[in-house]
């Protein structure tokens, strides 16, 4: 066998398997909401002052059940920050996800409120969601245009 056709066969496996992975990348509805209660949870952990370390514990406890979940629903785990148009997405998302934090921490440390704490981290169980899903979108549509 020739060495372009021999690149023709991988190039072509390589779109076969982005296909199979586009239609598995799916994501059920559980998993956009457990993304989405990590993200509450870094949004929220100020209103545990002083132990705000200790809030996050179960935020990073969630994130090795997340990792461990997506291997074996797909076999692997996919990083968010990956390079390509997902990359734009959580560009997006990090500086809303920094001024909630920066906000909650604000109204706990500052002004001793801890409800506003609580608003904040509902309101960014809402946008994590959403944009779990946007991502999880542009996801697919880049492996299904063999990006």
């Amino acid at each position: 066998m020739s060495s372009i056709a021999e690149a023709h066969e991988a190039l072509a496996h390589i779109q076969t398997s982005r296909a199979q992975l586009a239609r598995i990348a799916h994501c059920p509805p559980a998993r956009h909401l457990a993304f989405a209660a990590l993200e509450a949870g870094v949004v929220v952990s100020p209103a545990a002052a002083p132990y705000q370390l200790l809030a996050l514990v179960p935020v990073l406890v969630g994130l090795v059940l997340i990792v461990r979940w997506d291997r074996r629903r797909l076999g692997m785990f996919i990083n968010g920050y990956r390079r390509g148009r997902t990359r734009q997405v959580i560009a997006a998302f990090l500086p809303v996800l920094a001024a909630l934090y920066a906000a909650s921490a604000y109204c706990v440390l500052a002004k001793h409120l801890v409800w506003p704490s609580l608003l904040l981290g509902v309101v960014m169980f809402g946008v994590a969601t959403w944009i779990s899903m946007v991502w999880q979108r542009v996801f697919v549509r880049e492996l299904e245009a063999g990006l």
